[in-house]
């Protein structure tokens, strides 16, 4: 799939499903991951089921930038930030 045409599918659900829906979505979609990280750490997870979980986060985390607008460019930059520090505070150690 396109990146386009991801976009126009993100477009569709804010449309279908509105914004109130996706964020009850996302919170859902998160609860799952963060359900199956305990189980982890209990030793009875599943790699599939994670891998399964992120991806739906990562998918809802995508259609929120989309549907509030926020350019991939600006995460990638709090994100460099907020990798930069760690690693200088990791380092000062």
């Amino acid at each position: 799939m396109t990146l386009d045409e991801r976009n126009e599918f993100y477009q569709q659900m804010k449309e279908e499903y509105g914004m109130n829906s996706m964020l009850y979505i996302a919170i859902e979609e998160m609860a799952e991951l963060q359900k199956e990280l305990t189980k982890i750490l209990r030793g009875k997870g599943n790699c599939d089921n994670f891998i399964e979980e992120v991806a739906d986060v990562e998918i809802m985390l995508e259609q929120l930038k989309h549907a509030t607008g926020i350019p991939q460019e600006i995460v990638e930059e709090h994100k460099e930030y907020k990798i930069r520090r760690a690693q200088k505070e990791w380092l000062d150690k």
